[in-house]
């Protein structure tokens, strides 16, 4: 028969195992995830430093052929969008609202 020293001893064993486990597994866990990051940082940079020398081998081949003051002439905000008064109107509604309301076709199913 079970005593209570022999039910501690199984919880505390048991409780053992898997805080051991949990440990290991976290720590396997974490390493993976940190492997994972160094990767996703490493591609990031890898890229960046592609744009940058891209835009630096284009600026140098535009550099000679672009007037002083091109930046200057260039507009940097888009051109306004007017619209019409009928789209101003059709825009007033939800664009998650129908158009027409939904009217389930009554009648014979078998027709």
């Amino acid at each position: 028969m079970n005593t209570r020293a022999s039910v501690a001893y199984g919880w505390g064993i048991l409780c053992l195992a898997g805080g051991g486990a949990y440990y290991f597994a976290k720590r396997s866990i974490n390493a993976d995830r940190e492997q994972r990051a160094a990767l996703v940082e490493q591609r990031r940079q890898d890229r960046e430093r592609l744009r940058v020398t891209e835009s630096g081998l284009r600026d140098d081949k535009m550099s000679e052929t672009r007037a002083p003051n091109a930046d200057k002439l260039r507009p940097r905000d888009p051109a306004p969008v007017e619209h019409s008064k009928d789209q101003a109107a059709e825009e007033q509604g939800s664009r998650f609202e129908a158009k027409e309301p939904w009217r389930s076709r009554k009648g014979d199913r078998f027709s």
